[in-house]
């Protein structure tokens, strides 16, 4: 295991190590338009070939999507002493095509509320990037 940085240095990601990242966590943040508004909802995903999955139910949310498809995406977590965080800029699009969901996987993705959520959404992103920084505890 790599020993943590030095208390107070900030440690820039690389793509590479922002997914690897992306891929031990299930749960993350989207940031969309809502409106004159921006909405910050809790999401499951799953992180799988520089992509990003997760499911919705019908509703706002999905609405919000089709009108303003520019979307943020943020996850973090805990890395031994460090944390990190990683933010996504990308497009999102909801998935046609049962081909699409069967070969992304986020059908096997558990979801955290109980509600069905038949909608599934692809972030395509523009940019990643990702900090990872000493713990304070």
């Amino acid at each position: 295991m790599t020993p943590p940085p030095p208390t107070g240095t900030t440690e820039v990601l690389t793509d590479d190590e922002c997914w690897v990242l992306l891929a031990s966590t299930d749960v993350g943040r989207l940031a969309l338009r809502s409106g004159d508004d921006i909405d910050l909802i809790p999401v499951n995903f799953l992180a799988t070939d520089r992509l990003v999955y997760f499911r919705s139910a019908p509703g706002t949310k999905m609405v919000e999507l089709t009108n303003a498809p520019r979307v943020a995406f943020e996850a973090d977590g805990r890395d031994g002493a460090r944390r990190w965080s990683v933010t996504i800029k990308g497009t999102a699009q909801r998935l046609a095509f049962d081909s699409e969901i069967e070969a992304s996987g986020i059908q096997r993705l558990a979801s955290l509320e109980p509600t069905e959520k038949f909608n599934y959404v692809r972030i395509t992103p523009h940019s990643v990037s990702g900090r990872r920084f000493a713990s304070v505890r």
